[in-house]
Parts: C-alpha cells; sequence; structure tokens
C-alpha cells in the first residue's frame, strides 16, 4: 500500500467548497430544463420541440449521474478520513476506491 499523507482540515475545506459548488447543480439543471421547455414551446416547430424534448430526456439521467457520484465522492473523501485518523488505513483505501465507481447513467 502506498503511504498516506492527509491533511484532515484540508480535506474538510476542500470537501466544503466542493459541496457548496455541487449545489449548483440543481439550479443550473432547473435553469437548463425551463430553457429547453420555452424553447420548444414558442419555437412554433413540434419536429424542432419533439428533439428538444429527446435531448431533455437523453441528458437527464448523465446530469444526475454527475451530481449522484460526486457527492458520493464527496462522502468517500469525509470517511477515508476519518478511517485515516482513527488509524484504518485499509478502510480508508477502501472508501477511496468504492467512491469512483460511477452510478447507473448514459454519460455519452
Amino acid at each position: 500500500m502506498s503511504k498516506w499523507d492527509i491533511d484532515p482540515p484540508g480535506v474538510s475545506g476542500v470537501v466544503t467548497r466542493t459541496g457548496e459548488r455541487a449545489g449548483g447543480f440543481d439550479t443550473a439543471r432547473t435553469a437548463m430544463g425551463n430553457a429547453l421547455s420555452g424553447a420548444a414551446g414558442s419555437c412554433g416547430s413540434e419536429i424542432v420541440a419533439g428533439a428538444l424534448a429527446g435531448f431533455a430526456q437523453h441528458i437527464s439521467p448523465s446530469i444526475d449521474g454527475v451530481t449522484q457520484l460526486t457527492g458520493r465522492i464527496l462522502t468517500a473523501a469525509v470517511d477515508a478520513t476519518k478511517a485515516y485518523v482513527a488509524g484504518d488505513l485499509e478502510m480508508a483505501a477502501t472508501a477511496q476506491s468504492n467512491a469512483g465507481a460511477a452510478p447507473p447513467g448514459n454519460f455519452n
């Protein structure tokens, strides 16, 4: 196993700042949904409106996946740091390793 050198207060700061920024995912998703809905409603073309609705449906799982993965990574960083502080390097390595597993979704 590689050597660990973790700064718990530093991790806490990064997790806090990242969590605050990740909160913008929901705002951006809502804004995108409103914009697509508005565009579909005012474009005057059923074909374009259908394409916009299809795009929104296609992209939604990817946006959800990014949001979920970000939350899982932040949780794993906290869990790994707690395990490190407790002296359980194997548990910390497992938490860190599991963080990168992608949630179900389409990331195309």
